[in-house]
């Protein structure tokens, strides 16, 4: 299963991703973005409720305060990766930059039908505004605040999302941000193996 979490900035889409990696031993795989920022991330199940899952991928680097996907550059190299992993188990990745348009990314999930998943978070835009403004403030930025650039993106998205639901090309998933996406999650990637071992049994 691909599954593509989708979400303007301070959607929650990285806090979703940290709190996933909370259920399973992450090893970091270094690859086309160097050796200071992995590609991707291996999640090997350390506990029961994640061991019925199997190999499951994270892409990007997060040990960047912008990462995921909106760290890997070239854009063609998303596409790569999404590839890459899918050949050897679960994917999944998030960003703002993938949220904002289907284009490519979306015609290549389109491969894999409904084994293929654009989860949208349901964060209201004032939720997604309040964040964005508290992270500029920890850094240290006291910069009027301009909203313009993060609600545009939000309505471009939340158009997006019906478009997609009404084409039916692949599935579409709509979700609260933090731990109830990630269990959420959980739970389509444990169906997508027992789906697996029903077709390999039968």
């Amino acid at each position: 299963m691909i599954i593509n979490i989708r979400g303007t900035n301070g959607s929650g889409k990285t806090t979703i991703i940290r709190n996933l990696m909370a259920n399973f031993e992450t090893k970091p795989i270094y690859g086309c973005l160097g050796m200071k920022k992995p590609e991707a991330y291996f999640l090997h199940p350390h506990h029961s409720p994640a061991q019925l899952i199997g190999p499951v991928y994270v892409l990007g680097p997060y040990n960047l305060e912008c990462g995921g996907c909106d760290a890997v550059q070239p854009y063609d190299l998303i596409l790569d990766l999404i590839q890459k992993y899918a050949a050897k188990g679960h994917v999944i990745f998030e960003g703002v930059i993938v949220s904002s348009s289907y284009g490519r990314v979306g015609r290549l999930l389109e491969e894999w039908g409904q084994d293929s998943v654009m989860l949208f978070l349901d964060t209201t835009l004032e939720i997604c505004l309040e964040r964005v403004m508290a992270r500029r403030l920890e850094r240290g930025d006291e910069r009027p605040f301009n909203p313009t650039n993060t609600t545009s993106k939000f309505r471009q998205i939340s158009g997006s999302k019906e478009k997609i639901k009404a084409e039916g090309k692949v599935r579409v998933v709509e979700c609260p941000s933090g731990y109830e996406a990630t269990d959420e999650i959980l739970g389509l990637l444990r169906t997508a193996k027992n789906d697996f071992a029903n077709r390999a049994t039968a």
